[in-house]
């Protein structure tokens, strides 16, 4: 059996970019009744993100795997894992990134009523 060991850098990596994304929509004033959207879609875009550079990898496996079906089909099952990851979150950020969008797009309106007063 293979040990699975932690990618800690990769851990951080994702952490850090979906701790950068709260920021960003706090700064700019993104409401407490938003955070449960908040907090869903800063983890999926961080995961999405962190996960495009786990299936560039992936690829790279399959083309520079070795002249045989076992290496080809362990190549294909990681990326069908790292597809269905995405998946994953490609899903579940759906509806929170509408609702902030909504939000955002809310705010522009606000704004322009209120510069054309």
């Amino acid at each position: 059996m293979t040990e699975i060991t932690p990618d800690l850098p990769h851990a951080r990596q994702t952490a850090l970019m979906a701790h950068a994304i709260v920021i960003r929509l706090k700064e700019m004033g993104l409401p407490e009744e938003l955070d449960e959207d908040l907090g869903t879609l800063c983890t999926d875009l961080g995961d999405i993100w962190a996960a495009h550079k786990t299936l560039s990898t992936r690829l790279d496996d399959l083309v520079d795997s070795a002249n045989d079906w076992e290496s080809v089909a362990d190549c294909l099952v990681d990326l069908r894992a790292a597809i269905d990851h995405i998946g994953t979150h490609v899903e579940t950020a759906g509806e929170p990134i509408d609702r902030v969008a909504k939000f955002a797009y809310e705010q522009v309106e606000s704004s322009e009523n209120g510069s054309d007063a």
